[in-house]
């Protein structure tokens, strides 16, 4: 998943459910992310995102507020949808989860302008944790063993990031930023690059979830492939 601050509003008639379970979905219910709090007919996944399985409750939902409000809401069933589509949201986002890439980039890179350079995580940078890359990993050993990433420097400082946002067996959900003030010169571009890269070299499935068309543009002109649109939902009491 990104960082960047870009979204994209849902503005479909149509069902916003997702249809396809996600890494970050995966590695919560085997208890290696976040927190699940099950009830009869269903459970909710509660990470970055709170992913809604199965059938509502209503009287499960009257002693857990705390569990939808204020939180980016997504719908893993039809039935969880109806429900929250009667309450009083905010927003809704759109997002797109692409298939995950098990092989190199097929981009074709260009040169990084003039004054930046490239860089593997070190340790110094992963302690630094850029844009909060790495954080999800117990030190730089653990990251290096298990995950991938690659900075863009400028004056000695991380300007652009991509690295994974967490390791499930041997599949990684990528993560990527720059600063607004560097974007536009494909910085991202190397970035994602190097990433997969690596990851492809150390036998790692890489997973893109979109939260922009820019994002889903960059995915897929690395080689993603686009799965499925979903909608976020955001609902305030």
């Amino acid at each position: 998943m990104e960082t960047q601050d870009i979204y994209e509003i849902w503005n479909k008639d149509g069902s916003g459910v997702l249809s396809v379970e996600p890494l970050i979905l995966t590695a919560c219910k085997e208890g290696k992310l976040g927190s699940a709090f099950s009830y009869p007919g269903g459970t909710i996944y509660k990470t970055i995102f709170t992913y809604l399985c199965g059938k509502p409750d209503e009287h499960f939902l009257a002693e857990n507020p705390d569990l939808i409000y204020n939180s980016r809401l997504v719908c893993m069933s039809s039935e969880w949808e109806e429900c929250i589509r009667k309450l009083p949201i905010k927003f809704i986002l759109r997002r797109e989860l692409m298939k995950p890439l098990c092989a190199a980039s097929e981009k074709k890179m260009k040169p990084l302008p003039k004054g930046y350079s490239i860089s593997a995580f070190t340790e110094e940078i992963f302690e630094k944790h850029p844009f909060d890359h790495g954080r999800g990993y117990a030190d730089f050993q653990d990251f290096s063993n298990r995950a991938a990433g690659a900075v863009i420097l400028f004056d000695g400082q991380v300007v652009s990031a991509s690295s994974s946002f967490l390791t499930f067996e041997d599949h990684v959900e990528l993560d990527v930023f720059t600063e607004p003030e560097h974007r536009g010169k494909g910085l991202a571009d190397h970035c994602v690059f190097e990433m997969i890269r690596q990851s492809n070299s150390k036998g790692l499935t890489v997973h893109w979830d979109a939260q922009n068309p820019m994002s889903s543009q960059m995915a897929i002109g690395h080689g993603f492939v686009p799965e499925t649109e979903y909608a976020v939902y955001w609902v305030e009491k």
